[in-house]
């Protein structure tokens, strides 16, 4: 099955690790940078050992966890986020996925086409915060929401509420490989079953090692033997020889603890049957989500807050009477209100400084922000005469710390397996590279193989189309054209110029 040749190809490079030596190097190929073993690649438990790690994100005990929400179209994804996080139940007619919408277009179809963000908080007796405004839809009702969420709560579930539609597939690509969240929740209808878009985003959050869970939605309307036949489905897709888990089917409290613990572990796959008109299996699902640990150290996707800042940029709006303002994710350091940082590479591949007048994060103003949160930077340009723009961003831009003396990368090696592909794969095939915040079109340059086909694995040398950008070895990537067509990790940087030709 497409499932299988999927997962068989993420398992084999996350088996691959690194055995795969780079070639020598030849007439033409770019040469690696002089200090490139020098960046900082390493998973972070390696750079000072765990204590440093333990001692520094004391703080970020608070356990806040980001769970993205996948699946194929009309699955319920949306209206499952509503009903977590608003604690009320769907009328059947999308009461509850209005109130997660970004845009109105999105409540007039009931399609999501952009990445929501919301937060469902729980307190220390793990009973889940309820805000006294479920109804919330205009900014500063939501703002209250966040804020009483917040306050009331010893740990935060974040979840990413992302598209299923294929037209958008670029969209759920850029939160699960940008936004970083920690587990993955495949939202599949109970009518419909596993369906062509959900074995895609199956395969993606196996590429990124993402631990993931099935969400089987619309048990109150599918028909008895359909239903059971996809849940028959699920279970030979979670023990195929390409995934090799085992299903836990949960059905009791009592078995939560070791569900969240195998989840965790890559050993098990936790299948939770719930129904959002009836409420049926959602404290079941509730009680998985307060369990489950954070995997902020465990990724490997995250510096320690003592490293320099790395902020990369998911999102840039103008707000009335503030000015511009950047939204995304802290990859490494901390960052305080009036701290100096880069901001690029831009459109001309250059860095340039920026001050950070305040920082807000979950919708409040707060004094501080540390390596694995979600917040937001309001900016003032230091250049003279330079007023910042949207137009001044692009995607893939950074703001990191003078220190790291950033450079906008060109080419990068990186050891790759091909999915699936049509036909072959020569020099100068060119396609969409999505690496973190990083979504452009790249042309292989030189392969270790002189053809590449399904299944093949490979050392390549990529080039981007357009831009240089803020690249690190070590981060894994996607590539495609069109479907997701293969995976990969960034071996080396190569220090190399774009040709003037």
């Amino acid at each position: 099955s497409s499932v299988a040749a999927v997962a068989v190809a993420a398992v084999s490079i996350a088996a691959a690790g690194g055995a795969m030596a780079s070639p020598s190097a030849k007439i033409g190929v770019p040469q690696p940078r002089q200090n490139v073993e020098d960046e900082e690649t390493d998973c972070p438990a390696d750079q000072g050992g765990q204590d440093e790690w333990a001692d520094e994100w004391v703080e970020q005990s608070i356990t806040d966890i980001k769970v993205a929400t996948i699946g194929n179209v009309d699955s319920g994804k949306s209206t499952l986020v509503g009903v977590l996080t608003k604690g009320m139940l769907d009328d059947g007619r999308g009461l509850a996925r209005s109130r997660v919408f970004n845009f109105s277009h999105e409540a007039a179809n009931g399609r999501t086409s952009s990445i929501a963000q919301e937060i469902m908080g729980f307190r220390e007796t793990g009973e889940a915060v309820v805000s006294d405004k479920p109804g919330a839809v205009t900014a500063a009702s939501r703002n209250a929401t966040w804020h009483q969420v917040v306050n009331q709560s010893q740990k935060l579930v974040t979840f990413i509420d992302l598209c299923g539609h294929e037209k958008y597939l670029k969209t759920t690509i850029f939160g699960l490989v940008g936004l970083c969240p920690d587990y993955a929740m495949i939202i599949v209808n109970a009518n419909a079953g596993f369906q062509r878009m959900s074995r895609e985003h199956l395969g993606i959050a196996l590429a990124l090692r993402i631990p993931f869970l099935f969400v089987v939605t619309k048990i109150d309307m599918a028909p008895k033997n359909v239903y059971e036949e996809n849940l028959a489905m699920l279970h030979s897709i979670v023990k195929s020889k390409a995934i090799r888990r085992q299903p836990l089917l949960l059905s009791d409290e009592t078995e939560l603890e070791n569900a969240s613990t195998a989840l965790v572990d890559d050993r098990a796959v936790p299948i939770i049957r719930v129904s959002s008109v009836t409420g049926e299996g959602l404290p079941l699902l509730r009680g998985l989500l307060q369990r489950l640990p954070t995997r902020l150290q465990s990724s490997g996707l995250f510096k320690p807050p003592s490293a320099p800042a790395e902020f990369h940029v998911d999102s840039i709006f103008n707000v009335h009477g503030v000015g511009l303002v950047v939204g995304g994710l802290m990859r490494a350091g901390h960052v305080r209100p009036n701290q100096q940082l880069l901001m690029g590479p831009d459109k001309s591949s250059q860095f340039k400084p920026v001050l950070v007048k305040t920082i807000h994060r979950n919708r409040a103003q707060t004094e501080a922000v540390g390596s694995g949160q979600h917040c937001a930077f309001a900016l003032r340009s230091l250049v003279k005469r330079e007023t910042l723009k949207k137009s001044h961003f692009r995607k893939g831009m950074v703001l990191v710390d003078a220190a790291i003396q950033p450079k906008a990368t060109w080419c990068f090696r990186a050891e790759i397996v091909i999915l699936h592909h049509a036909t072959t794969i020569k020099e100068r095939y060119q396609a969409i590279i999505h690496c973190g915040i990083i979504r452009q079109s790249a042309a292989v340059i030189h392969m270790s193989n002189e053809l590449l086909r399904s299944g093949d694995k490979a050392i390549v040398t990529f080039r981007f189309m357009y831009h240089g950008e803020f690249l690190h070895g070590g981060v894994p990537l996607l590539f495609r054209e069109g479907r997701t067509k293969g995976l990969g990790r960034v071996l080396e940087i190569l220090d190399d110029e774009p040709s003037q030709t």
